[in-house]
């Protein structure tokens, strides 16, 4: 019909993610980046596959500007949407209109990240050998996300969708105490908060944000 907007299949927009690593992973290789997988696509690898709309990784903060020349050599949009973040848009894509395909975020943003970014594992996302956040590092990073209050309120549930899913797949007391000392970086009380909701989802208990 026309002026109704298709809705894509599940399978098409991981394809889409799965290309858009094949580009990533081969810009990564010509700037000469290291980097770690977050966001959806590795919320599915620990804990239940979704479909996400881009591709988010945490890179050193020196290449951001070397790695949005070369996207922008292969055709991508790049748009710097804050200090320390450059969002990547498909080729005749509108920005104010369309989604991202993929947020390359400095890991040297803030203490969080920088504490993440060393704690990842290699892993095998949509066929493609990535360096991964590992699960403690993933859940803290969702729990930084969770309690920021400049997230948009459904991002956040997300967030804690996706803590939910991880912990009830596997989770290990290593991987807790990760995970809280990646959230003491975060502000005062910040590890006790995070077990206290870990617990919470465990028993079915409502989480308040």
């Amino acid at each position: 019909m026309h002026g109704v907007p298709r809705i894509r299949h599940y399978c098409e927009v991981m394809d889409d993610r799965s290309h858009m690593l094949t580009e990533l992973q081969a810009v990564l290789a010509e700037v000469g980046s290291d980097h770690a997988l977050v966001g959806g696509l590795a919320a599915g690898h620990h804990g239940r596959e979704r479909a996400t709309i881009d591709v988010d990784l945490l890179v050193p903060g020196k290449k951001l500007a070397s790695l949005a020349r070369a996207l922008e050599k292969r055709g991508f949009q790049v748009r710097s949407f804050l200090p320390d973040m450059i969002r990547v848009y498909a080729g005749g894509a509108n920005p104010d209109e369309d989604e991202a395909v993929a947020d390359l975020v400095s890991k040297d943003a803030n203490p969080v990240l920088a504490a993440a970014f060393v704690a990842v594992e290699p892993a095998e996302v949509l066929g493609h050998p990535v360096k991964l956040v590992n699960r403690g590092a993933f859940v803290a990073l969702k729990f930084n996300a969770a309690v920021s209050p400049t997230r948009r309120i459904e991002d956040r549930y997300q967030d804690i969708v996706d803590i939910g899913r991880v912990i009830a797949k596997h989770f290990e007391p290593s991987d807790l105490e990760l995970a809280r000392s990646i959230a003491a970086h975060m502000y005062p009380g910040a590890p006790d908060e995070l077990t206290n909701m870990i617990d919470d989802l465990r028993h079915g208990r409502s989480v308040k944000i």
